[in-house]
């Protein structure tokens, strides 16, 4: 009885923990797995390099965008914020272990 109950309290805060990767631009925090979400719609939109501001702003209207990121569309720096967020999106592994100094709760 008591394997079963250590079993799950180490399964539970294995759980905990692997959700906790926050990551922080400016004055905004998000999950990792958001900022994930975020690259997948972000992938979608067609590149050009003289509208990039208009392709973040694009994604703020997809149905399908996190809802912790949806306060980012109304700053007035949601271009320069996507930027960054896109950087870490690129390669996750960079926040999963925390070597990137935006990441945190690892």
């Amino acid at each position: 009885m008591n394997i079963y109950l250590t079993v799950t309290l180490c399964l539970s805060a294995l759980l905990a923990i692997s959700d906790g990767v926050t990551v922080t631009v400016d004055d905004f925090s998000v999950s990792l797995e958001s900022v994930k979400q975020l690259k997948v719609l972000l992938d979608a939109e067609p590149r050009n390099p003289r509208f990039r501001s208009s392709r973040y702003l694009a994604v703020c209207t997809h149905p399908q965008l996190p809802a912790e990121i949806a306060p980012v569309c109304s700053s007035s720096r949601a271009p320069s914020v996507f930027q960054k967020l896109e950087f870490v999106a690129r390669d996750a592994t960079i926040c999963e272990i925390c070597a990137y100094v935006a990441c945190s709760g690892c």
